[in-house]
């Protein structure tokens, strides 16, 4: 483990978590809590995580929040705990609650037609099994291909992300291993902000993320909790704290349900 910045602020947080108030644990999933799989339905968490999750939902005072780019309801069958627990999907354009209801935002005026143009181009391109079509965003991956072909992919799908989003509410993001084309001003920063607006002010908070859609959520979190870089190599981040997956994720969960 390597605190980045905020060396008082993260020792605070760990003392904070002793005490008896309401937690809040926000966390993506690929790449967080599950390694990276080119076979995104095999992609499962860690050993060990599911169980340490399962004890950490069990105490009433955590509150377990999951927050990714892929589809809410793909998210519950990749992550089944004994406990209910909230989810947010599509960077936060789907959210599932912990008793069950499901919320949707509006999709921008066009955004449908733009979506089917996208899978028509990747079926034309011969890259149907690269897209990943989620309500409110089209992914285009390329993990699994070497550098010059994924290159080549990337530059070919944001020429044409970027026209077709052209007066639209749609924008194009990069992510690790891929390119999106999803709604505009939602992401998971957002999906932060609203749970935090619901959470006390004096519970300790922590988002546990790995990308660079993850960067969102850190500055969103700000000071009011602690964010967590979880990576097996360092890059430059806007979080507090850098841990490698799974060992150090596993300790610092753990310290949950102590």
């Amino acid at each position: 483990m390597r605190i980045i910045r905020n060396n008082e602020k993260v020792k605070r947080f760990w003392e904070a978590l002793k005490g008896p108030a309401q937690r809040l644990i926000m966390l993506d999933y690929d790449g967080t809590l599950a390694p990276f799989r080119v076979e995104r339905n095999k992609a499962f968490p860690y050993p060990g995580i599911r169980e340490i999750l399962d004890k950490i939902a069990q105490i009433d005072r955590n509150r377990i929040v999951v927050i990714s780019g892929r589809s809410a309801r793909e998210l519950r069958g990749l992550l089944p705990l004994s406990m209910p627990f909230e989810v947010w999907g599509a960077h936060g354009m789907e959210r599932i609650m912990a008793s069950g209801e499901s919320l949707q935002k509006p999709l921008p005026p066009g955004a449908k037609d733009v979506f089917l143009r996208v899978a028509e181009w990747a079926q034309k391109m011969g890259l149907r099994s690269r897209l990943e079509k989620k309500y409110g965003s089209c992914a285009l991956h390329t993990r699994g291909l070497d550098q010059k072909e994924g290159d080549e992919i990337l530059c070919k799908g944001r020429a044409f992300f970027k026209e077709v989003s052209k007066e639209t509410g749609l924008s194009v993001r990069e992510f690790d291993g891929g390119i999106e084309l999803r709604t505009r001003g939602i992401d998971k920063g957002t999906a932060v902000r609203k749970i935090l607006s619901s959470f006390p002010e004096d519970g300790p908070c922590a988002y546990f993320g790995d990308d660079l859609t993850d960067e969102d959520a850190f500055s969103a979190l700000g000071n009011r909790g602690v964010s967590f870089l979880v990576r097996p190599e360092f890059r430059n981040t806007r979080a507090d704290v850098w841990i490698r997956p799974p060992d150090e994720l596993k300790d610092c969960l753990t310290r949950y349900i102590l």
